[in-house]
């Protein structure tokens, strides 16, 4: 029972209750400097970020449509309830409140306690609940809240939940979790838009939104109130949860209200994290925000600069975004960056093989996590919309390595002209812009008199819109028919005839069922990778399809993600591979610009001493497929010096995105490879 004695209106309630579609909370408000400041949390438990957008979910739509919604933000490595509820209301990552999984045991919530306590310490006034299906949240944290109701159930949070919001005084602060798409993940063995069950219970979780909103409308006060509304996930989930994986650990977070600004759908490299909740509702409220949380307020963004000549195109260069983890062992976020197996930031005095601060360096650095193995961060800038006729780049690091490790830096430029291909009877057939390449598998060369048009090569391409140019993907299918994909179209090629069947080019859309659960459509793919009939991938940006080609269907339960757990040995590499050729012995080569790795499809892992640099030596005759698309910051590694490096360089005047990645390479157990105050700028 709460000690402010709430007592519930019955016509709020009934109104509340009403079906009604939902509208921008701004439509029935003042000012929102003259109104009471409040706050609803709508947790959501195993609500996977990427799920969002393929589910009906037309309330919480019209909730990003008043504020907006992020999708990269990533839970702890342990994918774990207890660990992503813990920072959600915490507003600190694993390694400092202590839960590292559902026993709760190692919990540090003395030291960095639940934010309804917080404002309970400092703002006693202030009304502060919560509802919880899942019952250790009630049991686990020590709550200093006004009340506490462990439901048990999502039927019995919303009924709680409304009661509250049916009241006159209502809490200032309402935190709520609903448990049961965790619940019909588990039970139906998959977290992904194919499991009904899963897809079921979101939008029930949907229609619990609608009715949580109707009921803020129809409060007596409310057009004197400024209501925050936060919807937020504690993990993803894919065969369950519990993994280091993408699927596992993508999580979404959305703000809406008033007082934040309308940005819609993923807005924002810097994405909203679960550590950014807690000091949002702080802010909110008008409360400071302590010391020492590693999230901060996203309730209020502003709209991220557009990519222009002569700033710094990279996010979170300079490692200080967020506070420096104090566990080596965690593979935490690294807001702004894509992580390839491992890398984090951490504090400069963290570890006594660190160097010291240079002048002008910040708090923190960037450095790798696993010992023996490679490990990246990697970012892409979109550059489509910038001039850059006679524009040259200046691509900086400050970086250093202790003994027996490395740190490198890769600049890559991506074009429209794709790298296709694939092999058939020992011979490599190879596309980039409107250059074929011909390439001899047993002599391990390009054949001579190559590159030649496409064109002239391949009757039947240029039916493609746009002509014979700037293929995006090929796969031999095993039978003597070879599919071309380009932007939206594919062909069937017949290699004995040389020609494209009759009736294409086609639309991917409907006749590759499955491949348009891509982001972004059955469009613009990056790669084709053939194993069997049975096994045919198709890659495109950090995803991954398998297709079935005898029952002519994606199978189910992808798009899955490129990481270490998928393709082993190649997750330094999670996303945009730009090409895939096999060989009959039973490799097969997947391509960045400037550089290879070797995947062996019988181990199923990547080969050892990947990636490796495309050169004369190794790809005769291919070496200048990416002539001028990549570069590299390569300092000597191992005497643990730390210093500035620069590189400097034309930018193709074709390329449409950039990507930076930063490589640790270590060599022994001891140390690591460094890096910090990254810089890309581009200006003529």
């Amino acid at each position: 029972m709460s000690r402010h004695g709430f007592a519930f209106s019955s016509l709020a309630l009934a109104c509340a209750l009403a079906t009604t579609a939902l509208v921008p909370l701004s439509a029935a408000a003042g000012p929102v400097a003259a109104r009471t400041p409040k706050v609803l949390f709508i947790g959501t438990d195993g609500f996977r970020g990427d799920v969002y957008g393929s589910v009906a979910t037309p309330n919480l739509d019209a909730l990003v449509a008043d504020g907006y919604l992020g999708r990269e933000g990533l839970t702890a490595d342990t994918a774990i309830s207890g660990t992503g509820w813990s920072s959600l209301f915490t507003g600190v990552e694993r390694d400092k409140h202590g839960v590292y999984d559902n026993s709760f045991s190692g919990k540090n919530y003395a030291a960095w306690p639940d934010v309804l306590s917080r404002i309970e310490a400092v703002a006693p006034g202030k009304r502060t609940a919560a509802a919880v299906a899942w019952s250790p949240l009630a049991t686990q944290i020590p709550w200093r809240a006004d009340s506490v109701f462990d439901a048990g159930s999502d039927a019995k949070v919303l009924s709680k939940a409304l009661e509250w919001l049916g009241d006159a005084a209502a809490p200032d602060v309402l935190l709520l979790d609903f448990n049961e798409p965790d619940g019909a993940g588990h039970a139906g063995a998959y977290f992904n838009r194919d499991a009904s069950g899963y897809t079921a219970a979101i939008r029930g979780i949907d229609a619990s939104i609608g009715k949580l909103m109707a009921a803020l409308r129809a409060r007596p006060n409310y057009a004197n109130e400024d209501w925050l509304i936060i919807v937020g996930t504690d993990h993803g989930g894919s065969v369950h949860h519990g993994h280091n994986t993408p699927e596992d650990r993508k999580i979404l977070i959305a703000f809406s209200g008033d007082s934040v600004p309308d940005l819609g759908l993923e807005p924002l490299r810097l994405a909203p994290r679960q550590v950014d909740v807690a000091p949002s509702i702080l802010a909110h409220l008008g409360l400071a925000i302590p010391s020492g949380l590693d999230g901060r307020p996203m309730h209020r963004p502003t709209r991220e600069a557009a990519p222009a000549l002569g700033i710094n195109l990279l996010a979170n260069g300079d490692a200080e975004y967020s506070v420096g983890r104090i566990d080596r062992a965690y593979d935490s976020d690294v807001p702004g960056w894509r992580k390839g197996r491992g890398g984090q930031a951490v504090e400069y005095a963290r570890y006594t093989w660190l160097p010291a601060p240079p002048a002008g360096a910040g708090r923190n650095l960037f450095i790798g996590r696993d010992t023996g193995k490679s490990n990246t961060l990697s970012q892409r800038v979109d550059l489509r919309g910038l001039d850059l006729s006679n524009a040259n780049f200046a691509l900086s690091a400050n970086l250093g390595a202790a003994s027996g490790h490395r740190a490198r830096v890769f600049l890559r430029f991506y074009d429209l002209r794709g790298m296709a291909s694939f092999s058939a009877a020992g011979v490599g057939h190879v596309f980039r812009g409107g250059d074929y390449y011909k390439y001899d598998i047993a002599a391990d060369r390009v054949v001579s008199g190559y590159p030649q048009p496409i064109a002239t090569n391949w009757p039947g391409l240029e039916t493609f819109a746009g002509g014979a140019r700037n293929l995006d993907a090929a796969v031999d299918a095993g039978n003597g028919e070879v599919y071309f994909f380009k932007d939206a179209q594919y062909v069937r090629y017949d290699l004995a005839a040389g020609a494209v069947d009759a009736g294409y080019p086609a639309p991917i859309a409907g006749r590759w069922p499955g491949l348009e659960k891509f982001a972004g459509g059955a469009r613009d793919l990056d790669a084709a990778l053939f194993f069997s009939r049975s096994k045919l991938y198709f890659f495109k940006g950090d995803q991954y399809i398998r297709y079935n080609l005898d029952s002519d269907r994606a199978d189910s339960y992808y798009p899955a993600y490129l990481s270490e757990s998928t393709w082993p040995n190649s997750g330094y590499w999670p996303a945009h591979w730009s090409g895939a050729l096999n060989f009959a012995s039973g490799k097969s080569y997947v391509f960045k610009p400037g550089e290879y790795l070797r995947y062996d499809r019988v181990l199923d892992r990547a080969d050892a001493g990947y990636p490796a640099p495309i050169t004369a030596s190794n790809w005769p005759g291919l070496q200048a497929l990416y002539a001028g698309s990549a570069f590299e910051l390569a300092p000597g590694g191992g005497n643990g010096a730390f210093q500035r490096y620069e590189l400097k360089g034309s930018v193709p005047q074709d390329a449409q995105w950039a990507e930076v990645e930063i490589r640790f390479e270590h060599g022994n157990a001891t140390g690591d490879a460094f890096a910090d105050n990254l810089s890309l700028i581009l200006q003529r």
